[in-house]
């Protein structure tokens, strides 16, 4: 099984619509495909897969375990399923006061004399760090994609996960969880204001030394009604090819905006079948003087 990821730290590029429509083409052209919806706070997959809602989770309540439903010839994991399609998702509030206080208590244990004591202390400090972590997006991230917790079925061809976008707990779960990745696809517009954001995706994919399949164009001109296509961006539009070229990484497809969904189809299939044939590329790291700058705007960033 390869298991793939689409990246975006900008959001509002698309990344759902090219999971499902990537998808949807490698499951008409025979392939088993599982989808992993994974952007906690704003879950919408099954939308971009034309589904009303999102299938509810199956349990195997003998082994607890989380039995990932089959639909329409594909299986979707999606945290909509636990959290519902209608209410705001509020996550964790701030732990800062608690592991303040837990900081201070390690301290007054360090300076204790009393062995006895400090063992019933340290275990309930334990607990207290344990109970943080239990409501945090990254351990449920974690334990979604945990084989202990989740059951898949064994003959999947494809895994797909969309990924939320910005520098969140979930993404980096997904990527220490995800140790067999095949390899990550970034998908952006091709406008200036996205570029920005395409630009610091593949520094962080550089920095992570996480494969990369190649980049995707979305809403790249608009397909009229005589098949022409026509550019009606208001923000200058950047040549994504030429960014792919310069970073090293193959530009797959570009996806132009269409009001016909059958009119779309071909453009995934051939998304498709460069990602059946894609060989991921991982850049080389940044240069000493690069990380010297970045190892010095993060400590200005953690001071401010």
């Amino acid at each position: 099984m390869k298991k793939i990821a689409v990246v975006a730290l900008k959001g509002g590029v698309g990344k759902s619509s090219m999971v499902a429509g990537l998808g949807l083409a490698l499951v008409e052209k025979g392939y088993k495909v599982g989808f992993v919806d994974l952007d906690v706070t704003g879950s919408n997959l099954y939308s971009a897969l034309g589904l009303p809602e999102s299938p509810k989770w199956q349990l195997d309540t003998i082994n607890k375990r989380v039995v990932v439903p089959e639909v329409n010839g594909y299986w979707l994991l999606s945290i909509a399923s636990y959290t519902g399609e209608e209410y705001a998702v509020l996550w964790e509030r701030s732990n800062n006061t608690d592991l303040s206080n837990i900081k201070d208590r390690i301290q007054k244990l360090k300076d204790a004399d009393a062995h006895a004591d400090n063992v019933a202390e340290l275990e309930e400090v334990r607990r207290g760090i344990d109970d943080i972590l239990a409501s945090s997006k990254w351990r449920f991230v974690s334990e979604l994609l945990s084989d202990e917790v989740v059951t898949w079925p064994e003959s999947l061809d494809y895994q797909i996960a969309d990924l939320p976008p910005s520098t969140s707990n979930e993404m980096f779960s997904f990527f220490e969880q995800a140790k067999d990745l095949f390899g990550v696809f970034i998908v952006s517009q091709p406008a200036q204001m996205s570029t920005i954001g395409l630009l610091r995706t593949i520094d962080l994919l550089r920095v992570r030394q996480i494969p990369i399949l190649g980049l995707v164009a979305n809403q790249d001109g608009f397909l009229n009604k005589h098949g022409e296509i026509e550019y009606q961006f208001l923000s200058p539009r950047v040549d994504l090819k030429q960014v792919a070229s310069k970073a090293g990484i193959p530009l797959l497809a570009s996806i132009p905006q269409i009001g016909n969904g059958d009119l779309i189809k071909p453009y995934f299939s051939l998304l498709a079948d460069k990602i059946i044939n894609a060989k991921p590329v991982v850049l080389k790291d940044v240069t000493l003087a690069k990380k010297i700058k970045r190892k010095v705007v993060k400590g200005i960033a953690r001071r401010l």
